[in-house]
């Protein structure tokens, strides 16, 4: 039988986040209740919700409502199950994901959706920081917006690899079995479900505008790089054991802040995603 909830929904800043109250996740949601999160999460781009207590196999389900399940970005797959979803410790690697990313935008279908589990915190720091990319679109000036809507931008595994030592270098000689070690992707992405234009160039992975000259497109990417940041288009969640954020990647970039020194271990599920499309198809 479906459980019956009754959602609240508190949101945190205007332009992105919200807390959702009154609502265990999980495979058996009723149809009300799940329409209620999957808006939240188009409406805001993240969504926290605190205190979850449902099985792998039961966020696996309700993941499934959203598209297809994977154990992780680079090496999933179609055959993933819930069994493949390991606890991860950030703690070694903290540092390749402290600076503002869309999820593995390297990749040529990147994760629509990210999913993530607190299971054991330190005892302070490991706060994380998300940014609407829409809201940050909107804020610039309109011509600016008409050129951009007409660029594409490299991303490349060159530039987080380099960020991570040497687990980098394992990462990178197991991906480039399965993966090109860059895509071609629009500068401004549209919402496939929303229709909302959201920037999509990530100081994690974009290295290049096409067409531009190394000059143009390295000042052209410092500025965006630098606009994505402002405190108009962000919020900072301070993690609790059992929290869950869900994310849309497809309109939020997010920073994951370094500052801890004990292990701060995780469940993370994604959902399979879709070539970036721009405003002209």
């Amino acid at each position: 039988m479906a459980t019956r909830t009754t959602p609240a929904l508190n949101r945190l800043t205007p332009a992105v986040g919200a807390v959702i109250d009154g609502v265990q996740l999980g495979d058996d949601l009723d149809s009300e209740t799940l329409g209620f999160v999957q808006k939240a999460l188009l409406d805001h781009g993240v969504v926290f919700l605190r205190n979850q207590q449902a099985s792998v196999e039961s966020l696996w389900g309700f993941l499934e409502n959203f598209g297809t399940p994977w154990k992780e970005d680079s090496f999933g797959s179609d055959d993933d199950g819930p069994e493949d979803v390991a606890d991860f410790d950030f703690l070694p690697t903290r540092h390749g994901t402290a600076i503002w990313h869309s999820d593995s935008s390297f990749l040529a279908e990147p994760p629509k959706i990210t999913l993530l589990r607190a299971l054991s915190l330190p005892e302070i720091g490991g706060d994380t920081c998300w940014a609407s990319m829409t809201a940050a679109y909107d804020a610039l000036y309109a011509p600016l917006r008409a050129m951009l809507d007409d660029l594409t931008a490299v991303h490349s595994i060159d530039v987080p690899m380099g960020r991570m030592g040497e687990y980098g270098d394992v990462f990178r000689a197991n991906f480039e079995e399965r993966h090109a070690s860059q895509q071609v992707h629009p500068v401004v992405a549209v919402h496939p479900e929303t229709g909302r234009k959201a920037l999509y160039v990530t100081e994690s992975c974009t290295n290049r505008i096409v067409g531009l000259s190394p000059h143009e497109g390295r000042h052209l990417l410092a500025m965006l790089f630098e606009h994505i940041k402002s405190p108009d288009f962000n919020l900072r969640w301070r993690w609790s054991e059992n929290d869950i954020a869900l994310w849309d990647n497809r309109s939020v970039q997010h920073y994951a802040v370094p500052d801890y020194d004990s292990p701060r271990v995780v469940q993370r599920i994604i959902v399979a995603g879709e070539r970036p499309k721009g405003p002209g198809g």
